[in-house]
């Protein structure tokens, strides 16, 4: 086992714990005495603030996740299974939604090198009405860069994303380079392993499990009880859950690009 490996898989097990730990307290003031746990609302979310554009606000959830992959190393691998020239500017997108196809979006996360570390940055709706002001921003923000990175976008995240913004009557001016780690992850592993989905490669490849995580399925109703309550206790583990996502595409990357 190569040590650069150990060191990544201790590093991102690192940040899932810090993930958990940094969970927000039941905020001051609330109602129910000491002993019980009171609505959690998003604006107590670490890194979180509000920014608003011409299509209207949503949250915004900014994370340093520091130097969990090295930067330089990301960019030599997508140049190599992209087959792009050196220098390109990369993102690695994650949509969770409601599900599966004409249901509202609602929270994006992204990754991309930022002052030679990597940052993670989430949109996230507060309620159903805010899809267009992440659909807006973050058209805007994958438009900064030369290749989008996801896992299995291209039959899923980016036909989603599109679909949504034609709902709401947007033209999307976003259109990277796009490339879809799944589908490379079938041409090297789909003979050794049961399926390629992430949680398999993760534990198959990448050597690690989750601790803690939600699962898919449970996404969109959690996201339909934050609405209907604003309690965003449940939220939290959503939100820990795209970031993870989009760090195990990191990884994926660089195993994929190995010769």
């Amino acid at each position: 086992m190569r040590e650069v490996d150990r060191d990544i898989r201790e590093r991102i097990a690192a940040l899932e714990l810090a993930l958990r730990e940094r969970a927000p307290r039941r905020p001051r003031g609330l109602a129910g005495g000491g002993r019980g746990r009171g609505p959690l609302g998003v604006g107590d979310l670490e890194g979180a603030r509000e920014v608003e554009c011409d299509l209207g606000c949503c949250l915004v959830l900014e994370r340093d996740v520091g130097g969990l992959v090295s930067p330089a190393d990301l960019g030599r691998a997508a140049e190599k299974l992209a087959g792009s020239p050196a220098g390109r500017r990369y993102v690695f997108l994650d949509l969770e939604t409601t599900g599966f196809s004409a249901t509202p979006l609602f929270l994006a996360g992204t990754m991309f090198e930022k002052d030679g570390g990597l940052s993670c940055t989430q949109l996230l709706a507060r309620d159903y009405s805010e899809e267009r002001a992440v659909l807006g921003m973050l058209d805007r923000l994958i438009g900064g860069f030369d290749v989008c990175i996801t896992f299995n976008g291209k039959s899923f995240d980016m036909p989603y994303m599109r679909e949504r913004a034609k709902y709401h009557r947007l033209a999307l001016a976003c259109d990277p380079e796009h490339l879809d780690l799944l589908h490379h992850a079938r041409r090297k592993w789909r003979d050794s392993l049961p399926d390629c989905r992430l949680t398999t490669l993760e534990r198959h490849i990448l050597r690690r499990r989750r601790s803690g995580d939600v699962p898919g399925r449970e996404v969109p109703c959690i996201y339909h009880e934050f609405v209907h309550t604003g309690d965003a206790r449940r939220l939290v583990d959503v939100i820990r859950h795209n970031l993870m996502d989009v760090v195990s595409m990191a990884e994926l990357l660089i195993r994929l690009a190995e010769a």
